[in-house]
This record gives C-alpha cells, structure tokens and sequence, in this order.
C-alpha cells in the first residue's frame, strides 16, 4: 500500500464534507447508517494500527462519503440480492467515479476523492474501477474499503444471510493478502474479537 501523506481537513473542508453527508442522510438514509458504521469501524482500525490522528481524522470523513457516487444509482439496483446483469452491474460499479467526480468538484476536499473511487479496488489489482494495485491504493483507503467490505457481509440491512462476525473473520482473512492487505484485516478481526466494533 502506498505510504500517507497529509492529514486531517481544515474546518472549512469539514463543513463542506459534512453538507456532502447531510446530503446523502436526506436522500438515502440508509446509505447514510452505513456510512456510519463504515466509518466507526474504520476509525477503531486506524488507532489500531498507531495511524496517527490527523489521519484518522481523514478516515474518518473519506467513510463517511465513500459511497456519496450512489446518490446516482438506481435504488431498487442497490437493494437488490439476485445477480446483476452487466448493464445493471456497470450502473452501479459507476458510483466510484461518479462519487469522485463530485467531491473533486468541492473545494478543500481533493483528500477525500480517493476514497470514493478506490474503496472497491484490491490488493491483487482486480477491483474496480481503475484495477489500482496494493502499490497505488493509499492505506487509509484501503482500510476502509475492508471496513466497507466488513459492514456488508455482517449487517442484516446489507446482506441477505448476514454472517457471524467469527464467519465474516473467517472469510476475510481466506481473501487476505489477494482481496485485501493482511495487516489490515489481522487488525480488523483483532478490533472485531475484542467486541471494539459493536
């Protein structure tokens, strides 16, 4: 993963993200508790891994608009648990960009732009929508991409057959070193053992 630079937001680049997610509160509220919940967990594996606070800050706000791109998707599409036909597939794959477009165009807020579009990219260079390698992706977005990955395997809302947290740790740390980094999901499932995330 690539190494960190700079840090938390200035309080006007914090005020505008916190419209970003009033935002998406109003229009997809339960985008929003997910957001939430991403970023929570997100925070407590940041200061598991010693990341130093003004990075945590910037976790913090890059979960909670990761998924802002979904305003311009399709509910029903993201509701839905059959599988998706490549165009509907497509359609929501495209929130990342859409999503990174948008808060590219807030002042002060470039920091968070990486979170939008690359929290669904992969260790090996096989997620969406760039193909980013471990090499390109910054820590602090991959992190919440795992956290994100987390949050849809274990809560009910996201999930059909939502996991244990024992079977959601189980099947991270099969993936791990392929779909995420290692040490963020040791990190993730040592927070989730020792009941940090519930």
């Amino acid at each position: 993963m690539r190494e960190e630079q700079g840090g938390s937001l200035s309080p006007r680049a914090e005020a505008r993200a916190a419209t970003v997610v009033g935002q998406l509160e109003r229009m997809r509220p339960e985008a929003f508790a997910h957001a939430r919940r991403v970023a929570e967990l997100s925070v407590s594996v940041a200061r598991r891994a010693r990341l130093p606070e003004p990075l945590v800050s910037q976790i913090y706000w890059g979960a909670l608009v990761h998924d802002v791109g979904e305003l311009n998707v399709e509910p029903a599409l993201l509701h839905r648990h059959a599988v998706l036909d490549e165009r509907e597939r497509i359609e929501v794959c495209r929130h990342t960009i859409v999503g990174a477009r948008w808060l590219s165009g807030v002042p002060g807020l470039a920091a968070l732009v990486p979170f939008a579009r690359w929290h669904h990219e992969r260790f090996d260079g096989l997620g969406y929508p760039d193909g980013a390698t471990a090499q390109q992706v910054p820590l602090t977005v991959a992190l919440v991409g795992v956290c994100d990955a987390w949050d849809v395997l274990t809560d009910p809302s996201l999930h059909p057959q939502a996991l244990t947290t024992e079977a959601a740790a189980e099947q991270m740390m099969r993936e791990a070193g392929q779909r995420w980094s290692r040490s963020l999901v040791t990190w993730l499932v040592e927070c989730a053992t020792e009941g940090a995330l519930s």
